[in-house]
């Protein structure tokens, strides 16, 4: 009788990380066509617990009229680039919920509404600010706060049409976002649902669209 063994494998933990797209995932495909290439590098910035620590520490402080420190999570630059400026960077901070004091983005800009998260995009800048409902002692400063996220963009895209591009990068942020929200916590899974990118020419357009 032949012998046979098998053992239990378990399934290896999720990195502590918000910078990883799974294989055959829309954030993997996003991010292909963004870099123009299969073949890129990842940057780690800032790990999901290092990430929240911070947030949490720039949270607890911030005041309604004030700017709080950002921190970069990812940072994706092509592995053939011969220009080391090349690269698309992600960064989280947070801002008033209400009267936000971020400038808008100059030059030619689209805006979005994805399930209530309100977005904009320029050809080097995109945005979003997400309601972000922390528990506990963080309620009532959460509350008055959103998560903002911003992506810059630095890569040469030639031939990629504006719109099409501002989509990519939109649909992207918005997914990497959803990482970040579940790294800290918001008990509103503001982001459960899927992006499918809208663009408006005006942020008043965006903010009265229903989705």
């Amino acid at each position: 009788m032949a012998a046979t063994s098998c053992t239990d494998e378990k399934a290896a933990p999720p990195p502590d990380h918000p910078c990883g797209t799974e294989e055959e995932s829309d954030a993997r495909a996003l991010l292909q066509q963004i870099m123009g290439t299969d073949k890129y590098n990842t940057t780690i910035r800032n790990t999901n617990s290092k990430l929240l620590e911070k947030m949490t520490e720039e949270l607890q402080k911030m005041q309604p009229t004030e700017s709080v420190m950002s921190f970069s999570t990812c940072l994706f630059r092509p592995k053939d680039s011969r220009d080391g400026g090349e690269a698309f960077g992600i960064d989280f901070t947070w801002t008033a919920r209400e009267g936000s004091t971020e400038r808008r983005l100059p030059y030619k800009v689209s805006y979005y509404n994805v399930n209530g998260a309100l977005g904009e995009a320029n050809d080097v800048t995109t945005r979003l600010r997400v309601p972000c409902d922390l528990p506990g002692k963080l309620r009532n400063k959460s509350s008055q706060a959103s998560l903002l996220a911003e992506a810059s963009n630095t890569l040469d895209r030639e031939g990629e049409s504006d719109q099409k591009a501002r989509d990519q990068q939109f649909n992207f942020l918005y997914l990497m976002t959803r990482k970040a929200t579940e790294a800290l916590g918001c008990e509103n899974n503001p982001l459960k649902e899927d992006p499918v990118a809208k663009a408006y020419g005006t942020p008043e357009d965006a903010a009265r669209a229903e989705n």
